[in-house]
């Protein structure tokens, strides 16, 4: 059983897998006013009490983003909680990862991503680099090149009307790959904070 901790979107969520199905999913908060740190344990052992998870849980999932520095910071501590006191490996999920699983259908692609907090973000290959940068306006310009753009929440407004949109699900994505994901033992996991403040990255 696949325990995935999705704390780069808007609304955090635990998901479980299991045979390649999704089983359960659960948000740990309501909305965006609710703190993620004091409802990430309650949800958790809800979830444990119910599907007894100590004893099933196999494999952890958690995305590292681009996204909220809070949000990544205790998701990333809790799932390495977790692997620690259970001895299970991980596999972290970053739109670099999503790009490198939709890549084989789209070349001049990339992903446009929101998190909570508002935040959001823009990542893309660049020649061998792969590129995150964080949008701040409406006055961002997407890069010539980029013809197909896929997003999680909701399609940018200021996007021009040649490069096509199209929504995707973290949680779909992981499900259809999880043959192809990389789980580590004893990793230590690192969130991807972008700011545009060059001295906090």
């Amino acid at each position: 059983m696949f325990l995935f901790l999705d704390v780069a979107s808007p609304i955090p969520e635990f998901h479980l897998f299991d045979d390649k199905k999704i089983i359960y999913s659960i948000k740990i908060t309501a909305d965006t006013n609710k703190k993620l740190s004091d409802n990430i344990i309650p949800t958790y052992l809800k979830i444990n009490k119910a599907y007894n998870l100590a004893n099933k849980i196999t494999n952890l999932i958690i995305t590292t983003g681009p996204g909220s520095y809070t949000a990544l910071r205790i998701g990333s501590s809790f799932i390495a909680g977790l692997s620690q006191s259970m001895n299970l490996p991980v596999c972290e999920i970053s739109s670099k990862t999503i790009y490198d699983f939709l890549y084989d259908t789209y070349t001049q692609m990339g992903i446009y991503f929101e998190s909570s907090n508002n935040q959001k973000f823009f990542s893309y290959k660049k020649e061998l680099n792969f590129i995150h940068e964080k949008i701040e306006n409406e006055k961002y310009i997407f890069p010539k090149y980029i013809s197909h753009l896929f997003y999680n929440f909701n399609s940018p407004l200021f996007i021009n009307n040649k490069i096509k949109t199209e929504s995707f699900s973290i949680k779909n994505i992981i499900l259809k790959s999880l043959n192809k994901l990389d789980f580590k033992k004893n990793t230590i996991i690192k969130p991807i904070y972008i700011s545009n403040n060059i001295i906090l990255n």
